[in-house]
């Protein structure tokens, strides 16, 4: 009976709201819309106009704003990659920090906890390295 109870309780604790996209892709989805909708007005106002001078500077800032995306969602995704991973890590700790009260090989557990530990501080480390990591600007003028 008391195995059951820690085993809801783990389980409740651990347990996550499933996600619907991560932000990353979400807000790739919305810019890809907007932009459909900007290309689509403009080049329906160029018809109507019979005019399509103005049609160079659309696609040189349709492609402007893809490529600001493109470098956001890389970041992005790096970023929400080591929280991903981080919180997995932190579950297993918790799980293992559960589990050392009802086996008796604590020192093996030990282990595997320090192990794990240190793989959070190395993913604490490459989320400080993402921080301050340089933007290169390679912008063509």
């Amino acid at each position: 009976m008391a195995k059951k109870k820690k085993k809801k309780q783990l389980s409740q604790y651990m347990r996550q709201p499933p996600r619907f996209l991560v932000m990353s892709k979400l807000i790739g989805i919305i810019i890809a819309i907007i932009l459909i909708i900007i290309i689509g007005y403009s080049m329906w106002e160029m018809h109507l106009q019979h005019d399509l001078s103005s049609l160079p500077q659309l696609i040189i800032s349709v492609f402007a704003l893809g490529s600001v995306y493109i470098g956001f969602y890389l970041t992005m995704a790096k970023w929400e990659h080591v929280e991903i991973e981080k919180t997995n890590r932190l579950k297993e700790v918790l799980k293992l920090k559960k589990v050392l009260g009802f086996i008796s090989e604590k020192e093996v557990i030990e282990e595997e906890i320090e192990d794990l530990d240190n793989k959070i501080q190395d993913l604490e480390n490459k989320e400080t390295e993402l921080e301050n990591e340089e933007i290169h600007d390679t912008t063509i003028y």
